[in-house]
């Protein structure tokens, strides 16, 4: 992912072939509801940190990924180049964020830095470095981004294995995820390579997350089935090298609104991978980034800063937030002539007897109200279409129930 340059992505890599069919690993049975079930990465240097304190005191994020922390040589550097623990305008925010109640993960490297095992060849150097990150911000949880060349890096990746087993044995409660590039066809042989390296150096990784964004196959891809694919084939991945993994082990992390390669993740995605990620118990949601949750304007007009896409300041947010247990948060918008709040709609439907707007193709059968394509919907309302009945998962206008998919937002509960 990125720094506050914005770096752009290092490979350009293809889409695999759409109609690919990729094996079904077997469901979790709940999602998660620990503390870091939902953590989206905040740039700490981009200018729109405020958005994090918005995040955490006004829609009830509980926790974050703060990026990046770069190797620099055997020591370690915040990516505005100040040194960890030493940091004047990082550190404040990180402590600001926790005295509002969230908790924070450490994340080394991404787009354009590097984690210390990769700028340090010491391995007792590398081990004080993370050890120098738990102490300084009494964190539990470490974040290891990597990419580019990085990924194919097989020296450092056995040092960093090494030392994350020689963490936990002197931290129990340390756990540590890799942030990893993928394809819809899961990750590239480098990134198996690094869950290698974990089995190799008798480690588990704790959360393997994978970065579902910037797949360079054209304006065109459908980022929220994309998603749902790579994550799919990424567990299989995963269980090929170690059996116990799980999708408690997977993380999801797409990039909000405009890609760098000119693809967009909707909003209708992130409800999408909300929902996989419920179905299957996915170890952790996240995004990049809370410091881009908002529509341009002002000083957010890059795609540093913002989604440059339609939608209220911090909407991802809240959509992600219902896997955590949350309610939805406070923002709001106006949606073609229904209210939402945080992803509940007022004034447009009850219990699905929908108030205006065109309806075609329903049925006189059904005990239930005709889909309407003008109403909007919100999770739990049932309507009738072409003979069935249908539950929403989630919130939908114009969405027609049976041409979404498996992981759309409409429930197939049989025919009427």
């Amino acid at each position: 992912m990125h720094l506050a340059k914005w770096a752009a992505s290092a490979s350009a890599l293809t889409l695999a072939t759409a109609g690919a069919v990729l094996a079904l690993a077997p469901a979790g049975n709940a999602a998660a509801t620990g503390t870091y079930a939902v953590a989206p990465y905040v740039d700490m240097s981009n200018s729109q940190e405020g958005l994090l304190d918005q995040a955490v005191t006004g829609h009830g994020l509980k926790a974050y990924t703060a990026a990046f922390v770069l190797g620099s040589g055997c020591n370690q550097i915040w990516g505005d180049t100040l040194p960890i623990g030493n940091d004047s305008f990082t550190d404040p925010l990180i402590a600001k964020a926790k005295s509002e109640g969230a908790s924070v993960i450490i994340s080394s490297g991404g787009a354009s830095g590097l984690p210390l095992a990769w700028t340090c060849s010491t391995q007792s150097s590398i081990v004080s470095g993370y050890q120098a990150l738990i102490n300084d911000y009494g964190v539990t949880q470490l974040d290891f981004d990597i990419e580019g060349a990085a990924i194919a890096d097989t020296a450092a990746a056995a040092r960093q294995m090494q030392a994350m087993k020689t963490l936990k044995a002197s931290n129990p409660n340390l756990q540590f995820s890799v942030t990893l590039p993928v394809l819809a066809s899961g990750l590239t042989g480098d990134g198996v390579n690094i869950i290698k390296a974990a089995k190799t150096a008798g480690v588990k990784i704790d959360v393997v997350n994978i970065m579902t964004m910037d797949y360079y196959s054209g304006t065109g891809t459908e980022m929220g089935q994309g998603s749902v694919a790579a994550a799919q084939a990424t567990l299989g991945q995963m269980q090929s090298v170690d059996a116990g993994y799980t999708y408690a082990n997977l993380g999801i992390t797409p990039m909000i609104g405009k890609n760098d390669d000119g693809s967009t993740f909707t909003l209708a995605d992130a409800q999408t991978v909300e929902s996989f990620a419920e179905q299957h118990g996915v170890g952790r949601l996240a995004f990049w980034a809370v410091t881009r949750d908002q529509a341009c304007g002002g000083s957010a007009n890059g795609l540093s800063t913002c989604s440059q896409i339609s939608q209220s300041t911090l909407q991802f947010t809240d959509i992600f937030l219902k896997y955590a247990g949350g309610s939805g948060g406070t923002s709001g918008g106006t949606t073609n002539g229904g209210t939402t709040n945080g992803g509940t709609s007022t004034g447009t439907t009850n219990g699905g007897t929908t108030t205006g707007g065109s309806t075609t193709g329903g049925t006189g059968s059904c005990t239930v109200a005709s889909w309407s394509s003008s109403a909007i919907y919100t999770g739990g309302n049932q309507v009738s279409w072409k003979s069935h009945k249908w539950q929403a998962k989630w919130w939908t206008q114009g969405e027609e129930p049976g041409t979404t998919g498996e992981w759309g937002v409409w429930q197939d509960l049989g025919a009427c």
